[in-house]
């Protein structure tokens, strides 16, 4: 039948065409603007036709339903029938769906949205619901061995590949008088990207890739001004990053690079992305870092004095302080932190607070106020990026006495810009995608680290830890 020549009768006398009607139908769904009462109601009003509704819903509305449903919600109406999976799995649909649980696959650098393929996004939206049921198709254990190695073989590429292993170790050993990895080296270990870094020495990082089933052996040059622990603060996609005192280090531990600079005191925390490093002191003091320019201070000044803070609360602002960048735009920086606020005698609110950052300029701040719990006196507060499989999300969490207390967890959504306060829910670290000292994990793998070992697995189907490749996906 043409649709077009068809009508239905409306009213008395009247005779409208379907595509009129269905103009104003998308016209009608197109605005976003449904209540779940108005929900409500549309599901009751269709409940009494005998249709199948998904298949003669307009795009628009199957896009609406499906972005309210979780990812296993979702699989199973794309496994009704032919025309729900027609529906569920059109292009429309899934690049929706990846944009709500994983924007930061969406809108990656150096790729449109709209270049990504059905199958690109399905297997996005599985992996992300494969971490987070930590299903990983295959499993991997060791521990953390140094010269006797027998997994990770040396990268030629970037060590004398005519050299014998045992001289290239032998020549790390004289880093210090211990002949032996340091056996505390391993709780300090770093996942990013596919890759491990690790300390077998003091002076020494050790990185492991998955991928390549290779190591790279980078140490610290020594000097007389120069702290002789070395902590390694943070990993990125392409840097490693670690502290000696008022020296910050950094290796490209992609294109085989190190640099160093020296900082005017303590550094309590960094973060890096891309080239860039974010580096925190005990002081408070920001700097941000272009690996291979210029360190240049953050001006947080104007951020402290707009707070007015006294100075109890100036020193939890500082300690809470944490710096976390945008998952697809490295000019964008973050700077996250907590802080009682008494707004008379008998009321305090604990603050949790986000200032953006373009480039070295302050943009917007975003805060949201909340009732401590009775049992909180330390005015520190937990404030890490959620595991990818909640998002891209800054999670605040209170550090009271008691660990049986309901604390409001807070999140803050990097793409929206929004705080959201979980009130009276358990803490549960798996199901707030909470990231622990000992376990870490993206959309390729987790890892878990324990003692002198650690388990790794991934969620690629079809990834053989044998020879670190992916032979075959769903």
């Amino acid at each position: 039948m043409d649709i077009e020549q068809d009508t239905v009768r409306e009213g008395i006398g009247q005779h409208v065409g379907f595509q009129p009607r269905f103009a104003k139908l998308r016209q009608f769904i197109s605005d976003n603007s449904f209540s779940h009462e108005e929900l409500r109601y549309l599901r009751i009003l269709l409940s009494a036709h005998r249709i199948d509704i998904i298949g003669e819903l307009p795009i628009e509305l199957v896009v609406q339903i499906a972005e309210r449903l979780s990812i296993s919600d979702f699989a199973a109406c794309s496994a009704v029938s032919r025309r729900w999976r027609e529906a569920f799995l059109s292009s429309p649909v899934l690049a929706a769906l990846t944009n709500k649980f994983c924007p930061s696959f969406a809108h990656r650098p150096g790729r449109a949205e709209a270049e990504a393929t059905q199958e690109e996004n399905l297997e996005a939206l599985r992996r992300i619901e494969r971490s987070r049921c930590a299903n990983g198709h295959w499993h991997f254990a060791t521990d953390f061995e140094w010269e006797h190695e027998s997994y990770f073989k040396l990268d030629p590429e970037y060590h004398n590949s005519h050299e014998d292993a045992a001289a290239t170790y032998a020549r790390y050993n004289t880093e210090d008088n211990d002949p032996r990895p340091n056996r505390m080296s391993p709780l300090g270990a770093l996942y990013s990207s596919g890759k491990i870094a690790w300390r077998p020495k003091r002076r020494v990082v050790a990185v492991d890739s998955f991928w390549s089933r290779t190591r790279k052996i980078f140490s610290v040059p020594n000097g007389p001004l120069v702290s002789s622990e070395l902590r390694l603060m943070a990993m990125g996609n392409e840097l490693v990053v670690g502290s000696m005192d008022r020296l910050i280090v950094a290796w490209d531990h992609v294109r085989n690079a190190y640099q160093e600079k020296r900082l005017p005191g303590s550094v309590k925390c960094a973060a890096t992305r891309g080239l860039r490093i974010a580096v925190i002191l005990y002081s408070g003091d920001v700097f941000l870092w272009e690996f291979g320019g210029s360190i240049e201070a953050l001006t947080t000044a104007p951020l402290v004095n707009y707070h007015r803070f006294a100075k109890n609360t100036l020193i939890h602002w500082q300690s809470n302080l944490t710096a976390v960048f945008h998952p697809t735009c490295n000019k964008t920086l973050f700077l996250a932190s907590a802080y009682d606020h008494t707004v008379d005698s008998r009321t305090t609110t604990l603050k949790r607070v986000v200032y953006e950052f373009q480039g070295m300029q302050h943009t917007r701040t975003f805060e949201i106020g909340t009732v401590p719990v009775a049992s909180r006196r330390t005015g520190l507060v937990w404030i890490r990026k959620l595991l990818p499989y909640r998002r891209d999300i800054i999670g605040f969490w209170e550090q009271p006495f008691k660990h049986d207390i309901n604390e409001t967890f807070v999140e803050f959504d990097i793409y929206d810009r929004s705080f959201t306060a979980r009130n009276g829910e358990v803490f549960d670290s798996h199901e707030f995608g909470w990231r622990t000292t000992n376990s870490d994990a993206d959309l390729d793998f987790s890892v878990g680290f324990n003692g002198n070992s650690y388990v790794v697995a991934t969620h690629q189907p079809g990834f053989d830890f044998g020879t670190g490749q992916v032979f075959w996906q769903f």
